[in-house]
């Protein structure tokens, strides 16, 4: 397995493919995806039940326009090929380091957020 900072051929990019976690909670607004995540950890629970402490049942990631326009690409069956190539006609300008940028956002919210996850 490749590391960041690694180069990727496009046929690695084209073998790349992403889907949501199938736990994950989102809403889509006017082109805007949010994420909501449930607050409901024992502890929590225990806090906002005995001790009356105020904790949100949920939390919301609200993601930018760019970020909503790669979520919402992925599917489990589209390549990250495939959704660089739709956001460079989307958004011409993002053009530059596409796929550098691409892979890092997609690494982000796969390994840190738990948003997404690659298919093998």
């Amino acid at each position: 397995m490749k590391k960041a900072g690694d180069v990727y051929t496009e046929d690695d990019l084209k073998n790349m493919v992403y889907r949501k976690n199938y736990q994950l909670q989102f809403k889509k607004k006017k082109g805007i995806v949010t994420i909501i995540r449930p607050q409901n950890h024992p502890i929590q629970n225990f806090f906002r039940k005995y001790l009356h402490f105020h904790i949100p049942q949920n939390t919301y990631l609200e993601l930018d326009q760019y970020g909503s326009f790669v979520f919402s690409k992925v599917n489990g069956k589209r390549s990250v090929y495939q959704i660089g190539r739709e956001l460079a006609q989307e958004f011409p300008e993002a053009d530059k380091y596409r796929y550098t940028r691409l892979l890092m956002y997609l690494n982000q919210i796969s390994n840190n957020d738990h948003l997404i996850e690659k298919v093998k």
